[in-house]
């Protein structure tokens, strides 16, 4: 690494952070997708020598990797990390969470808000001074940021209404790889249903364990149904939230129908897609919902919660049923279940859908944030204040409609 070949930055130390899953996956999945920047070396901010939740090696050829023991909590070192941006002749670092900004900014920052889950709601935080804390750094982070980005325009508009002197928001969209989902063979739905002792006929959810992710309604839904019907839950238990789901599914006598599973390998979570009879996503506040995209490319019917991301992500590829409302989940999974032809509909709905959101997209719109950035071409941006139309980014074209805290806090996922 030479100082004198400047930089694009990218902190992707977040994918060493356990529990980081979903703004890990989409740091390491836009990098790998971003073209080489012209005139301009692309290099990459990594924790190597902690485990790593995706493989380095999924980063692009052209991305020169720098390697360092600071990771994202150690704001102790914030000189030793200024001197390594500088070193790493950085002319814009983005960073993929309000919290992770560097204390010290040699150069500009472009930061990602994946959502406003904690801003809308103090249960969703974890209480009042998680909120309060976490509303002061972006606040002073968004002060000094060059630009500011979100992966839909649900979540840019609800950043507005909290932040709305957020710098130049701009939609950098999430996507999804539908390769892997698309070609799941009956031989890996075997292998992943007897790894995972998966039921014969279950509803799927997948999603970390917090208040927003609202799990229980399927719960309190799947005491309605058939009993031949069980519940599978796949997700990070969050340590930070006491977790009610173990006390309502044993009031409710499901402890036989419903699985709880912290972890799934990535290798095999296309196969657990592909084993579900149907994949629910009963979320009360998502910044953009990438396991509904996911559930889709596997052509597994969904019903999702809704509310503004998931109907902008999911289209008319799924049936949307209001977050609160019991009997309404009961009723529409009831009928995917029980009917072939609405199940029918929505497998066949879902591919394309997913096929088109790929993470080209938002490596493209991402690459033109970075490269205005780095050239200094702020009218290159959208006014502040103002949600970009269709995405349109200087370098990327016009795209399509289409998830930090200190260690342990991360939000999104």
């Amino acid at each position: 690494m030479t100082g004198d070949r400047r930089s694009i930055l990218i902190d992707a130390r977040v994918n060493a952070l356990p529990g980081a899953h979903g703004i890990a996956r989409s740091v390491m999945q836009l990098a790998a997708h971003l073209p080489p920047p012209r005139g301009r070396v692309l290099r990459v901010l990594v924790n190597a020598h902690r485990e790593q939740i995706f493989p380095l090696s999924a980063l692009p050829p052209h991305a020169e990797v720098i390697n360092t023991d600071i990771t994202l909590p150690a704001v102790h070192r914030c000189r030793e990390l200024a001197r390594l941006i500088r070193a790493a002749g950085a002319d814009v670092l983005w960073v993929p969470y309000p919290t992770f900004t560097p204390v010290i900014r040699p150069c500009p920052v472009v930061v990602t808000i994946h959502d406003c889950t904690i801003e809308n709601d103090v249960g969703f935080a974890g209480g009042w001074p998680r909120q309060a804390g976490l509303r002061l750094v972006t606040w002073a982070v968004l002060r000094r940021a060059a630009a500011t980005t979100a992966p839909t325009r649900a979540a840019l508009a609800d950043i507005l209404q909290h932040y709305p002197y957020a710098p130049r928001p701009t939609l950098v969209p999430n996507g999804v790889d539908a390769r892997p989902f698309a070609g799941v063979t009956p031989a890996d739905v075997a292998a992943a249903c007897t790894r995972y002792q998966l039921p014969r006929q279950f509803i799927l959810t997948v999603g970390a364990h917090r208040p927003h992710k609202n799990h229980g309604v399927l719960v309190r839904a799947l005491a309605a149904l058939p009993a031949a019907v069980s519940l599978v839950i796949v997700g990070y238990f969050d340590r930070s939230f006491t977790d009610p789901l173990p006390g309502l599914i044993a009031r409710l006598g499901l402890e036989s129908r419903v699985r709880l599973i912290p972890e799934v390998d990535d290798g095999l979570l296309p196969a657990v897609y592909r084993a579900s009879s149907v994949f629910a996503f009963p979320s009360l506040a998502e910044g953009y919902g990438l396991p509904v995209l996911e559930a889709m490319a596997c052509g597994t019917p969904v019903v999702a919660s809704d509310i503004p991301a998931l109907a902008e992500v999911s289209g008319s590829a799924a049936v949307l049923i209001p977050p609160d409302d019991v009997a309404g989940w009961a009723g529409a999974l009831g009928r995917v279940l029980a009917d072939p032809a609405t199940a029918a509909r929505l497998s066949a709905a879902g591919p394309p859908v997913a096929a088109g959101t790929g993470w080209e997209r938002g490596a493209a719109a991402l690459s033109g944030v970075l490269s205005a950035v780095a050239a200094g071409r702020p009218a290159a941006f959208p006014a502040a204040g103002v949600l970009p139309d269709a995405g349109v980014l200087p370098d990327a074209g016009v795209l399509p409609a289409g998830e930090m805290r200190p260690a342990g806090e991360v939000r999104a996922g």
